[in-house]
């Protein structure tokens, strides 16, 4: 019979290769959500389909929030849209027809109110432009990103800005459908 002994890892080293644990995770996934571990998209997409989802890191994605609808946006009441970018494209998102699109579903309450639209469509840019303003102010730059959360909130609208590599909140605002925004 063959006598079982106990070998060290620099000694199973010497036999065979040894990887490290997060390439092994890597294989065969199992993150813990930490910004050192992320959830892998297989797992983020899993909890999510299964409401475990608690909020963590999430590979190529940053932090997620808890509540969250990743494939769309929703403008329900209490409901929670939320988007990734680096600092340069946030910049960009401010030119495209995205804040065109929010005020129309603010203001789709209100029949007729093209000009309304257009005001709330200029109040938006104005507090997306002051977000950015603090961003800079902050010390944000090119090579930083962000996650955008949306929260509708009946007659308002909070937009919740945290720092994708680490999750904090840096900054937050809400504008209410009269265009008022703090």
């Amino acid at each position: 019979m063959k006598k079982l002994t106990k070998k060290n890892l620099s000694e199973l080293a010497k036999t065979m290769p040894v990887i490290e644990e997060s390439l092994q995770m890597s294989y065969v996934g199992g993150g813990n959500g930490t910004s050192a571990n992320p959830y892998t998209k297989v797992e983020f997409d899993s909890m999510l389909s299964n409401d475990n989802w608690n909020g963590g890191y999430v590979e190529a994605m940053g932090y997620v929030a808890p509540n969250t609808y990743i494939y769309g946006n929703s403008v329900y009441w209490g409901s929670v849209s939320q988007d990734y970018y680096t600092f340069p494209d946030y910049v960009t998102s401010l030119s495209s027809d995205g804040l065109n699109q929010m005020a129309e579903s603010l203001a789709g309450a209100i029949p007729g109110m093209g000009s309304y639209t257009a005001y709330l469509s200029q109040e938006l840019g104005d507090m997306s432009r002051e977000i950015q303003s603090e961003l800079l102010k902050k010390g944000y730059n090119g090579s930083s990103s962000f996650t955008i959360v949306r929260t509708y909130m009946g007659s308002s609208v909070k937009f919740s800005v945290y720092n994708a590599n680490n999750g904090e909140l840096i900054t937050s605002k809400t504008i209410n459908m009269f265009g008022f925004w703090q």
